[in-house]
């Protein structure tokens, strides 16, 4: 779905003020939730998205909410050596094995990579006729937990959130 679940967003804003990343990715953005939540905790960053699927540009007024935005596949997009990268509710959508190859190279590149999955089984198809909001991949606590190393986190009774840094 185009919008997140709620569980943890205060968590993300947390470390997001505290990080203070002069850049912001904002990676499957939907509606713009991160942006229109928490932008202003980091007033002198620049804020960009990465959005797969065109027609959400205009729907959610991506453009307003955003820098910059990027219509693109994640996988192959190229990062740039430094910001935070906000991965919510993004890696459910990838084959298991593209999604773990995004977060290792996301790791190799970013300050900051926040990520959450649901952490229970949520099966979804084609949402607003956009087929890139089909679930893929299902991930457990555990295994992304482990896929993370374990850095630091935010369990709740649907979503998983973790916050990577350098």
């Amino acid at each position: 779905m185009p919008v997140s679940h709620h569980e943890g967003r205060d968590w993300v804003a947390e470390r997001l003020k505290a990080a203070r990343p002069a850049l912001v990715i904002d990676v499957g953005p939907g509606e713009g939730i991160y942006s229109m939540l928490m932008r202003h905790l980091t007033p002198d960053a620049r804020w960009e998205c990465v959005e797969i699927w065109e027609p959400y540009v205009e729907r959610f007024n991506l453009a307003e909410k955003y820098d910059q935005v990027h219509v693109s596949d994640v996988r192959g997009f190229p990062f740039p050596a430094d910001g935070a990268v906000l991965l919510g509710d993004v890696v459910e959508h990838l084959p298991e094995h593209d999604a773990r190859r995004l977060l290792a190279e996301l790791m190799e590149c970013a300050d900051h990579v926040m990520v959450s999955v649901p952490i229970i089984c949520m099966e979804q198809g084609a949402v607003h006729g956009n087929p890139h909001e089909t679930h893929l991949a299902h991930w457990s606590w555990e295994e992304m937990d482990a896929l993370m190393g374990g850095c630091d986190s935010f369990r709740g009774e649907v979503l998983g959130r973790w916050w990577w840094s350098r």
